[in-house]
């Protein structure tokens, strides 16, 4: 799979972290620990050691010891700071709300609910963000069995009761566990129905792990996702391709120097708005109708600007 700006993002800040904890490491190490060839961490090394803080004048760099490195060995001798995340007020508050929604939901992470509480003491030890109660929330052992199909590539039989109470038994292959408006479901493709389902966490009565191996592959639409009204191309200097490697069902070309970007528009108006953020970058958009609302999205802030 290729690796993304978002991938090596992770592993580089990853990696600072790695050194500090640790110390001195080979690159065959750190290779292991981080699941790509020891080349790939030899480039990313050689690339920490330009980042660090604006300007980036020579005492505000990233330092390695060069020798060291030569000897394939990574010696961390001053990270700048980089592994210390600090949150605005506004940051924290945005982190804990969607952090305690996933929760609430029962699709949050393993040690979820530790690093929740850590932000919460972190900022006070006040509830900035209270999840107000909705649906019921999943059972602990449902969402267990649930991730562990997920992680062995499992189909689960599930008692399921859908929205007009009717309960019934479904073998599904589960993809992801995803939150929406609060409420937890999780993405599989039911083998009763033949085609993807989104399901409600909290109507899964039981679950159990079947030996049926997954086969459908996850759908490209995630959640509730509108069909794409039209297609779109985007072509945009190599730099900026970040912006659409999350898009779902995206298609990129690379040629070095530019990037093109195809895939489907759902909502006009958040993909203006993600055009805008790369605008810089933007070589052409193809169709016209996505054109003409960058252009509206960037008339509009230029007016808000103005005032």
């Amino acid at each position: 799979m290729a690796d993304t700006s978002r991938d090596r993002l992770v592993r580089l800040l990853g990696m600072i972290a790695y050194l500090e904890a640790h110390g001195s490491t080979g690159f065959p190490v750190l290779a292991e620990h981080f699941g790509v060839s020891v080349e790939r961490i030899e480039r990313d090394l050689w690339a920490l050691t330009t980042s660090g803080i604006p300007p980036y004048l020579p005492d505000e760099c990233i330092e390695f010891d060069f020798d060291d490195l030569d000897e394939g060995v990574a010696t961390l001798v001053a990270s700048q700071g980089v592994s210390q995340v600090k949150l605005s007020g506004r940051e924290a508050v945005a982190l804990i709300g969607a952090l305690a929604t996933l929760v609430a939901a029962g699709t949050a992470p393993a040690g979820a609910d530790d690093v929740l509480a850590r932000l919460r003491e972190a900022y006070g030890g006040g509830e900035p963000v209270r999840v107000l109660d909705g649906a019921p929330e999943a059972d602990a052992g449902v969402t267990a069995i649930l991730e562990r199909g997920i992680s062995e590539g499992r189909a689960v039989s599930l008692d399921y009761i859908d929205a007009q109470d009717r309960r019934s038994v479904r073998v599904i292959e589960p993809h992801r566990l995803v939150a929406i408006d609060g409420v937890g479901y999780v993405e599989c493709f039911c083998l009763k129905a033949d085609d993807h389902r989104t399901l409600r966490l909290g109507r899964v009565a039981s679950v159990s792990l079947t030996d049926v191996m997954v086969t459908h592959p996850p759908s490209e639409e995630r959640g509730f996702a509108l069909a794409p009204q039209f297609d779109a191309s985007v072509v945009l200097r190599r730099g900026a391709r970040w912006a659409f490697e999350d898009l779902a069902g995206v298609e990129i070309e690379d040629d070095g120097d530019t990037a093109t970007a195809r895939f489907g528009v759902a909502d006009v108006d958040w993909a203006a708005g993600r055009l805008l953020s790369v605008a810089p970058d933007l070589v052409s958009v193809e169709p016209a109708a996505l054109r003409e609302a960058v252009a509206a999205h960037a008339h509009a802030v230029a007016a808000a600007h103005s005032v």
